[in-house]
């Protein structure tokens, strides 16, 4: 059963970057991020409080605020809004496919900041997701797709945020919990970006927005940033969360599928075969961490 439930949640998961790519299509990132982070964040904190309401939650010292705050702007500015950006450019399988590569970076910065150590496996994995990015990256850039090319590599750049999000807010997961520390941060950088984000709202000219694209937004603030969140979490208490990392590489699948039958989007030979090298390097990878409970343990979680 818990299987079924994380199978589906990664197809959830995985519709993320299909909606994201439909509403991204009539509106900018910056007004769709504004919605998202407003309603979520309001809402992941108020479920927080709630929870932690009358018991003994150990209260957030004023150096955690500190660095709650800090991580807020990276999970939001650097992590959540690069996506969006991203994605307005590049098709929803690119993104789908450079999320999978979370668990490269959360190692490599894991290896400077935390002490993992080195293998072989985690070095063979690594290299062979690098050979498969930069083969989809190269093949844009030869066939002149440069926008495209343009969103990839901002969408890899939100990817190396979320990674340093992970790693650097290990700290906060051990002391209050990974779900208040989520709510915290990622409620924190949303009022770090609402005068700005406001701003674009109120400039944003959202007649342009359908049904399906107000539906679309809906489902990557609730689905993907409520829903999809509670679920990850509630799957940690019951499952390794090397196991459900596994699954998080059919999110492409998901993904490519979606955008064929929803977008008319298409996939190339370098594509294919820079995913399934991709795909290999991550496995072995995860692999190679074994049973962890290092942030490793979450990068295959709510994203992006």
């Amino acid at each position: 059963m818990l299987v079924i439930i994380a199978t589906v949640h990664q197809v959830l998961m995985g519709g993320t970057f299909v909606f994201a790519r439909y509403a991204l299509q009539q509106v900018d990132p910056f007004t769709v991020g504004f919605i998202r982070y407003t309603v979520a964040g309001s809402i992941l904190m108020a479920v927080s409080r709630w929870r932690t309401r009358g018991s003994n939650a150990a209260p957030v010292t004023p150096a955690d605020r500190k660095r709650i705050w800090l991580l807020g702007a990276v999970i939001i500015l650097g992590n959540q809004t690069l996506y969006l950006y991203g994605q307005a450019f590049t098709t929803a399988v690119h993104g789908a496919l450079l999320f999978t590569l979370t668990p490269i970076f959360v190692y490599l910065m894991a290896m400077r900041h935390l002490g993992e150590k080195w293998s072989l496996l985690k070095g063979a994995g690594i290299l062979m997701a690098v050979a498969g990015s930069m083969s989809i990256l190269l093949d844009r850039g030869l066939n002149l797709d440069w926008a495209a090319l343009k969103g990839d590599l901002f969408i890899f750049v939100s990817v190396a945020a979320w990674a340093s999000y992970l790693v650097w807010g290990k700290p906060l997961v051990g002391k209050y919990g990974a779900f208040r520390a989520s709510a915290y941060t990622l409620a924190s950088g949303a009022l770090i970006y609402f005068p700005f984000g406001l701003y674009r709202f109120l400039t944003a000219d959202l007649s342009r927005l359908d049904t399906m694209g107000w539906w679309s937004i809906v489902y990557v603030t609730m689905v993907t940033s409520v829903i999809g969140y509670s679920i990850w979490y509630w799957l940690l208490k019951f499952m390794e969360a090397s196991r459900v990392s596994v699954l998080s590489n059919a999110q492409p699948i998901v993904a490519g599928a979606l955008g064929f039958f929803l977008l008319r989007e298409t996939v190339t030979a370098p594509f294919i075969v820079g995913a399934i090298i991709i795909l290999i390097g991550v496995m072995l990878t995860q692999m190679a961490g074994g049973k962890t409970k290092g942030p490793e343990a979450v990068a295959a979680g709510p994203l992006p």
